[in-house]
């Protein structure tokens, strides 16, 4: 079987380490089945980047008329540079991707060479991604599609507040992909409501995962010292950081960042421009991880890390969602109520992943032989 994966993988806007560590992984399942011949991520660009320029990603339409944004883009960009240059690299030596490239134009009259496509976690579905409306290439509602099973697996719809006019959208779309699994639960419910197919709950492929298949994609060790870890995948937290110094001072550890804030250097040892090795790196040798980050919730989970998890506007229900289903509530922490909460039981945690990752693949392999 010819299979593909369409998700957010190597177009993630800001450089995003879980974007990619999920369909990794998730390439990497596949390709260990014997039923699976190949299996490529499928180069389509979702917003119709066109000729993408990481020097301009950053630039403000009218820098003259945006000063302070313009300002941000002189700070933002050296490190961003360096950072896609090493995600580069990361996809050259790790990623199988099909050798044509697609925009949602080409994608739609292709004739793709695939038995099987998978619209692979994270938030495909989810309409504040796409311009306010669904991306009905995630759905396999392309005539291209035609003929290939589809399935989509741990798909997101990140907040999931539909309007009328949404939900309409959606009954549409779900009369296409031939088997539907949701990673969080609350959007499961939600999509059980326009839709007679089955629907599954099931964990992000990270979660799948065993700590060994990070070795081969984990740098040395870069912090001497033992550390706290804070990571910002997009916005930065003021009142997380002063969690994350308090704890941090109370255990004699130093505090290191990853983001793209060069005036965090300031405060602590800041990687602007970590690649994914160097990330899964920092994640793996810390004591803790404080982050607004699902996926750097997801690998503190994995290495049995110390965490906790912040409110950011427009993910913090899938926060809240993975937290829950540890049993791990009192580690989402939202503004103005931060309080240490008792050592993780790891071997219950580790024993609800072994139970998720179980039932998730029995699904998965339900779904492929269809």
């Amino acid at each position: 079987m010819k299979s593909g994966i369409l998700s957010i993988n190597i177009y993630t806007g800001r450089l995003n380490y879980g974007a990619v560590l999920h369909s990794w992984f998730f390439q990497k399942l596949m390709l260990r089945r014997e039923d699976i011949e190949s299996c490529e991520i499928v180069d389509y660009t979702p917003w119709e980047q066109g000729d993408y320029n990481p020097w301009t990603h950053f630039l403000p339409r009218n820098p003259l008329k945006q000063p302070v944004k313009f300002a941000q883009y002189l700070a933002l960009t050296p490190g961003y540079v360096r950072r896609w240059h090493k995600f580069q690299a990361f996809f050259r030596k790790h990623l199988t991707i099909s050798r044509e490239r697609y925009t949602g134009e080409t994608l739609r009259s292709a004739r793709l060479p695939y038995d099987a496509l998978f619209f692979e976690s994270d938030v495909i579905w989810s309409p504040s991604y796409f311009g306010g409306h669904f991306n009905p290439v995630y759905f396999g509602a392309l005539p291209g599609m035609a003929g290939i099973r589809k399935i989509a697996y741990s798909a997101s719809m990140s907040n999931a507040r539909l309007t009328p006019e949404l939900c309409a959208e959606l009954d549409a779309l779900l009369k296409y992909p031939d088997a539907i699994s949701m990673r969080e639960r609350y959007a499961s419910e939600i999509v059980r409501q326009h839709t007679d197919k089955p629907v599954a709950d099931v964990v992000d492929p990270v979660l799948l995962a065993e700590p060994s298949d990070f070795d081969e994609i984990t740098a040395p060790r870069l912090v001497k010292e033992k550390y706290l870890l804070i990571y910002y995948p997009v916005r930065r937290s003021s009142y997380l950081n002063a969690c994350a110094e308090q704890y941090a001072r109370a255990r004699g550890l130093r505090v290191v960042e990853v983001s793209l804030y060069p005036n965090s250097k300031l405060k602590h040892r800041t990687f602007t421009a970590a690649g994914i090795e160097e990330f899964v790196s920092l994640v793996r040798n810390s004591e803790a991880v404080f982050c607004n980050s699902l996926h750097g919730v997801c690998l503190a989970i994995m290495f049995h890390k110390d965490f906790y998890a912040f409110k950011r506007d427009g993910g913090e229900r899938k926060y809240e969602d993975l937290c829950g289903r540890f049993g791990l509530e009192n580690r989402y922490i939202q503004a103005g109520r931060f309080a240490e909460d008792a050592p993780i039981d790891w071997d219950r945690v580790e024993a609800l992943r072994q139970q998720y990752r179980r039932e998730s693949l029995e699904w998965l392999d339900r779904a492929i032989r269809g």
